[in-house]
């Protein structure tokens, strides 16, 4: 399969902040669900892959066209959405798309104005005036009219109603119908990426700790519960992230096998959310301690 996005040995130094050592092979065709806790490193590898950030060491590369030598090439194949309004709130519509378009050069006048009406978004009132999820259908307008071929998005459905929530997400349906496409999906909504995702890339302090098929996922791990009288050490050495409750322990495993048709424990499959609840806060961040690898 060939790759959408390869990043090697990367490392960011920020002020109080660093991403250490990542690496990611992004396939083309999926999309990929970014996921950690406030303050793991999402948006900081997000403003990395779109050239807002300029890494320390180590190298992105789109297709093969490598983002450090050809900017301007990589960024007419990227399209990036942020949680908020990046465009200036008084401004209308029409007068944003025309601002935008000789960037590039596939930008298509016409199908932009048929994704305003699609999208039945009011051309002669300035885009502050829009509600959130209108805000989200305009950018991603501005996107669509031109032949993106990754599209980039950080928390693209915070602070949307359900409704809204499930109209971002059957847009990138439609938009992955071209199996040329990639998606990568920064989200603290686990429940969009149970709908939509191929592959989960999970962060923590500034490190890749996992990268799994979503399917795979669903099928390895699980969440485990036990009575304190029956919490021995080989339960315990299958476990992630444990956590004593009044009734006993809880935690995470990426061996379900090993738990099922046991009648001393209690286990169920795991969704994406539990990444995030039983992640091991005592893990350091290196691969020979990390138990995901």
């Amino acid at each position: 399969m060939d790759s959408a996005i390869t990043v090697k040995d990367l490392n960011v130094k920020l002020k109080g902040f660093e991403l250490k050592d990542i690496s990611l092979e992004i396939p083309r065709g999926v999309v990929v669900g970014l996921v950690g806790r406030n303050g793991a490193g999402k948006t900081t590898l997000i403003n990395t892959l779109t050239d807002v950030y300029i890494p320390a060491a180590g190298s992105i590369i789109y297709g093969e066209d490598e983002l450090s030598k050809k900017p301007e090439k990589v960024k007419a194949k990227i399209g990036v959405c942020y949680d908020s309004l990046f465009y200036p709130p008084i401004y209308k519509p029409e007068k944003i798309a025309k601002i935008i378009a000789p960037f590039y050069e596939d930008f298509d006048m016409d199908k932009w104005k048929s994704y305003m009406e699609r999208f039945n978004l009011d051309l002669k009132k300035p885009v502050g005036q829009y509600s959130k999820g209108m805000q989200m259908k305009f950018m991603l307008s501005l996107i669509f009219a031109r032949n993106a071929e990754v599209l980039i998005l950080d928390e693209p459905t915070a602070g949307l109603d359900p409704a809204a929530r499930a109209e971002i997400i059957d847009l990138l349906q439609e938009y992955m119908v071209d199996e040329d496409r990639t998606v990568i999906f920064s989200t603290h909504i686990t429940s969009d990426l149970d709908k939509i995702a191929d592959y989960i890339v999970l962060m923590e302090n500034g490190q890749v700790v996992l990268v799994e098929e979503k399917d795979e996922l669903m099928l390895n791990y699980g969440v485990v519960q036990v009575s304190k009288e029956k919490f021995t050490s080989e339960i315990e050495g299958k476990m992630i992230g444990v956590k004593e409750k009044e009734f006993g322990y809880i935690g995470l495993t990426k061996d379900v096998a090993f738990f099922e048709g046991r009648d001393d424990v209690k286990v169920r499959r795991a969704i994406i959310e539990d990444l995030l609840i039983y992640e091991d806060e005592k893990t350091e961040t290196n691969e020979e301690s990390n138990p995901y690898i």
